[in-house]
């Protein structure tokens, strides 16, 4: 009797032992077939990103994820050209944050078939206000400042986006930390609202348009092509009246243009980068970058 008592506790134990094995199973199954049908719900870790200050953006809003560009902090976006390795890598990220066919068209056909972010989608294309008209023939090729990342009216935009692309939590401490150095600099910005200057570079349409500065003159959209000499005496005698309070030029661009345009003038020369090439995209500092912008400006437009 004993023997028979141990027998049947013996087959009612792997009895549940199978059943408690088929129920895991199906649990994993069923989970992997709701991943498989949600492939959005996954946590992209790899992200490239087509241009750095982009790239330290969305770095800065959700650092757990990995983010590197593709064009280098130093590098001329202007000019550039995809090389092999550069397609290489492209392939073997999870997903691909980019500026759009417009402004990138070289990536169109590369990532057609991958998981992207097209960050241009912010652009309200009916927008026929501020800068996007006044300069559309002189500055921008596609009728818009393809500058997005200085915009601070277009941050939000962006990373809500790229938050429900690629199905991310909302990055609610950066965007604390955002409002509260927007209402700093809307203060600071604010006081210096008519005092005028001179960019060698047209990239800051956009941040001029949401602090509500006084720009004059800009010497090029496009500082990898050639600038007519007429209008290099233009800005030299904006420069010469005194109306302007300084110069902004880039480290990028550092050409003999630069020293044509303020040789023999009392002007202040003030470097500003919008590449943000001096901050890592590993150190998540998106806001400081914006800070130094900010001080570059306050710098410039102070007596």
């Amino acid at each position: 009797m004993l023997q028979m008592f141990v027998n049947f506790l013996s087959l009612y134990m792997a009895s549940l032992v199978k059943c408690a094995f088929i129920v895991v199973m199906g649990l994993s199954v069923n989970a992997t077939a709701a991943a498989q049908k949600q492939p959005n719900a996954i946590n992209q870790q790899n992200l490239l990103v087509s241009i750095h200050p982009m790239a330290l953006l969305i770095k800065s809003a959700w650092p757990e994820l990995n983010v590197s560009s593709l064009v280098n902090a130093n590098q001329s976006p202007h000019d550039f050209v995809l090389k092999p390795s550069d397609i290489s890598r492209i392939k073997a990220v999870d997903a691909v944050v980019w500026l759009g066919a417009d402004f990138e068209p070289y990536l169109k056909n590369v990532i057609r078939a991958m998981p992207q972010v097209d960050v241009s989608q912010v652009i309200n294309k009916d927008d026929h206000s501020g800068h996007q008209d006044k300069h559309q023939d002189e500055h921008h090729d596609h009728g818009h400042d393809p500058h997005l990342w200085l915009s601070p009216d277009r941050i939000k935009p962006i990373l809500g986006l790229v938050q429900q692309a690629l199905s991310l939590t909302t990055p609610v401490e950066f965007l604390a930390s955002f409002d509260a150095w927007l209402i700093k600099a809307q203060q600071q910005l604010g006081e210096r609202q008519q005092v005028g200057f001179v960019s060698f570079h047209g990239a800051y349409e956009e941040w001029i348009e949401a602090f509500n500065l006084n720009q004059l003159a800009v010497v090029t959209s496009n500082p990898e092509k050639p600038v007519g000499t007429r209008h290099i005496v233009e800005v030299r005698e904006i420069l010469a009246s005194g109306k302007a309070s300084c110069l902004f030029v880039e480290p990028q661009f550092q050409s003999r243009i630069v020293a044509k345009l303020h040789k023999g003038l009392d002007i202040k020369v003030i470097n500003i980068d919008p590449m943000a090439s001096t901050h890592a995209i590993s150190d998540a500092g998106f806001l400081r970058f914006y800070e130094e912008l900010l001080s570059n400006f306050t710098q410039c437009l102070s007596s």
